[in-house]
């Protein structure tokens, strides 16, 4: 009875040392930021995972004014994950370039984003009047608010700018009233 019990303790321990050892290289000592500030105009979605990878960042929050779910949503893989332009966050989310999403979601549009029938909700975001917990495969948090409900970031985050949906110039007079950092910002402006 007594190995039954000290094999049991034992286990758990193991996981619970597990479970530390995953956490912590997801958490805070994981987060790698970009040496300087940038702003990179690009013309393909696919092209923001680059720059993230050039720039050697990691375990960041992302803030995202673009539709959702991103481009088309997530792909079901057979195989190694290849970077497409259709899975630029899931693709980042994998190789740990992001590990929290802010999905900006404009105020007039709000309540006509809560009715879609593709939008998974979790829960509210209690601590923000208009704030929602949405699914994800990935597992991260996904958190879509509106403008007027962004939560003061205290880190440095990346902002991936979809021109074609909000001005580039609100976009970041927002984060700069939110008194939000970034040291990578990203505008897509499609094909030019």
């Amino acid at each position: 009875m007594l190995k039954h019990k000290t094999a049991y303790t034992l286990a758990i321990c193991i996981l619970f040392i597990c479970s530390m050892l995953f956490v912590s290289r997801h958490g805070e000592n994981s987060r790698i930021f970009a040496s300087g500030k940038n702003v990179h105009t690009i013309g393909v979605p696919e092209k923001a995972y680059y720059i993230w990878k050039e720039s050697n960042v990691s375990g960041r929050t992302l803030i995202l004014f673009d539709s959702y779910p991103h481009n088309m949503g997530l792909i079901s893989y057979n195989g190694i994950p290849q970077l497409t332009k259709t899975n630029l966050i899931e693709y980042s989310i994998i190789k740990n370039i992001i590990r929290k999403i802010y999905l900006i979601v404009p105020e007039m549009e709000w309540n006509d984003f809560r009715r879609q029938k593709f939008i998974r909700p979790i829960r509210e975001a209690s601590d923000l009047a208009k704030g929602l917990y949405l699914y994800n495969q990935s597992g991260i948090p996904l958190i879509a608010v509106t403008p007027s409900t962004l939560p003061r970031i205290p880190e440095e985050s990346l902002v991936y700018i979809n021109k074609r949906l909000f001005k580039s110039d609100e976009a970041l007079g927002l984060l700069e009233q939110n008194k939000i950092s970034s040291d990578i910002v990203v505008i897509f402006e499609g094909v030019k």
